[in-house]
């Protein structure tokens, strides 16, 4: 009995935290972007990370700028983990304060 009380509770736990996971939408500011094959790599490196969609790109104020609007699923993965994942190909970046408030 306690057994079963045990793996219901596990399952009830499991269930619980996948209802709670959300799409989120973050902006990433990446820099030393010098050149077209810069920003594949950086899109390579993104796109790597499980669940990861790049919804647009846009050029930054100044050269070699740009910022990436980023689309995940928060159960399989975080904003840290994408900004991980670009700077492990060389390249700075930062998630961008939200601006729609």
């Amino acid at each position: 009995m306690r057994h079963t009380l045990l793996s219901s509770a596990v399952c009830l736990a499991a269930f619980a935290s996948a209802a709670f996971a959300e799409e989120r939408t973050v902006e990433i500011g990446v820099s030393e972007l010098t050149c077209p094959s810069c920003s594949f790599i950086v899109a390579s490196s993104m796109r790597g990370v499980p669940s990861v969609e790049i919804d647009g790109f846009v050029d930054g104020p100044e050269y070699g700028q740009g910022v990436y609007s980023v689309t995940f699923d928060d159960a399989k993965t975080t904003a840290e983990g994408i900004i991980e994942a670009v700077m492990a190909n060389g390249y700075p970046a930062k998630i961008l304060p939200d601006t729609a408030s």
